[in-house]
């Protein structure tokens, strides 16, 4: 059997390994499964560097080869910034291979803690990141950048091909194009090409463009040492204020220094290349926190540079998640908000639940009726099995956005008071 997976970004590379590990080659004469990535960003890095270009000080940056992606996709899936991997998330990485799930943990910064902080200076809650069906495992903090390094690695261990393409986007739409390949056919094509996608397109056409949240953030990494809250309680901090949101965390190990920040805002309408301005951005960032009573966060936007922009957009509600051989995952097929805290981990969800249902179909019904009624009702049961889930998970993280938004004083307050007893009866939360 083909595959062909659409985007290498996290999504992309771990799927390709969830399905290289449970999906064995047929038995001789069989040809083995072929699986190959597509991608049309080339890395801002080599893979073979030692080097996180998160602990640099100052963050890689696209050559004049290989330009940034167009304003309308911007979001911090595609351009970098900083992330977290929830338990469920790590308990997959366990799975797919403790010496991925020990690099990704090594790399990171592993959060014991989230700690929830009003503008106004108060300490409103601290709770534990470990969740009761995932005993032993936290939310480990990480650059996008560096998650994505160690699942390409291990890709490159295991055998795996990435084929560069140009895309270009214009009044007919995208288009493709590789000096190695001009059209190629596959039993699979998984889209794990973000947001945006490619794949989505092909399926549905105009129907299910991204939709904006009317959130807007900045976000980045200044070298400094750590807070001393974040290094006592090993936590991920959040401070909710009327007019909108500061969280930071450790980016690394506590040895390298390294704090990530990111600054959430209201706006109804999402920056374009006509008002974005580098200059605006740290300017509007310095009047909306002006009067939060954090030292850490005046002491960050004092020193940081903002290194990438993330209007929040989020994937309609689909129908189906593929038919006739294309599948989408990750963000494809659900967007889902920062809030969540769930992006990265659904899509290692995603891939995971496609990798064993197809090697559960592959092997009950390949003699009988082929491989490729076994693709399409793993395709169909993905999105039976996984969608309810994703939605949940959606609609939980859009309560939460209203957080970020501006509000009055007695919202703001009222805010403040769960978030309180969320501290002390964490089931509440839940």
């Amino acid at each position: 059997m083909k595959i062909i997976i659409v985007g290498a970004g996290i999504a992309g590379a771990s799927t390709y390994l969830h399905l290289r590990k449970h999906i064995p080659n047929p038995p001789h004469p069989l040809p083995p499964h072929d699986i190959i990535i597509y991608e049309s960003h080339k890395p801002r890095i080599s893979l073979s560097s030692t080097t996180d270009p998160t602990l640099s000080s100052s963050p890689a940056r696209p050559s004049s080869n290989n330009p940034p992606p167009p304003l309308s996709s911007l979001s911090s899936t595609i351009i970098g910034g900083g992330l977290g991997i929830a338990p469920n998330g790590m308990r997959i990485l366990a799975n797919l291979s403790p010496a991925l799930h020990a690099a990704v943990t090594a790399q990171g910064f592993p959060c014991e803690h989230f700690t929830f902080r009003a503008a106004r200076g108060w300490k409103l809650a601290t709770v534990p990141t470990e969740e009761a069906r995932c005993k032993g495992e936290v939310c480990v903090s990480s650059s996008r950048e560096g998650l994505w390094r160690v699942l390409m690695q291990k890709v490159e261990e295991e055998g795996g091909e990435v084929k560069f393409v140009e895309v270009e986007e214009g009044e007919e739409g995208v288009s493709g194009e590789s000096k190695e390949v001009k059209e190629e056919s596959a039993d699979l094509v998984i889209g794990a090409d973000g947001v945006w996608s490619v794949v989505k397109k092909g399926l549905f056409g105009e129907k299910f463009p991204p939709k904006y949240m009317g959130l807007s953030g900045v976000g980045g990494f200044v070298n400094q040492p750590l807070p001393a809250e974040v290094i006592k309680d090993k936590s991920m901090v959040f401070t909710f204020g009327c007019n909108g949101f500061f969280g930071y965390c450790s980016a690394g190990p506590v040895s390298s220094n390294k704090l990530m920040w990111w600054s959430t805002y209201s706006t109804p309408l999402p920056p374009t290349r006509a008002t974005l301005s580098v200059h605006a951005l740290k300017s509007q960032l310095r009047t909306r926190h002006a009067t939060w009573q954090d030292p850490v966060i005046q002491t960050v936007i004092a020193a940081a540079e903002v290194d990438s922009i993330y209007p929040t957009w989020t994937t309609p509600e689909l129908p189906h998640w593929g038919e006739k051989g294309c599948v989408l995952i990750g963000d494809a097929a659900h967007a889902l908000q920062p809030t969540s805290g769930q992006g990265a981990t659904q899509a290692l969800e995603d891939g995971l639940c496609l990798a064993l249902l197809l090697k559960y179909l592959l092997h009950e019904v390949y003699e009988s009726e082929g491989e490729k009624d076994a693709v399409g009702l793993a395709t169909k049961l993905l999105f039976e099995i996984r969608e309810p889930r994703v939605r949940w998970i959606e609609l939980a993280a859009e309560r939460m956005d209203g957080g970020k938004k501006e509000v009055g004083v007695l919202v703001e307050m009222i805010m403040y008071g769960f978030m309180w007893v969320m501290g002390r009866w964490v089931w509440i939360g839940e």
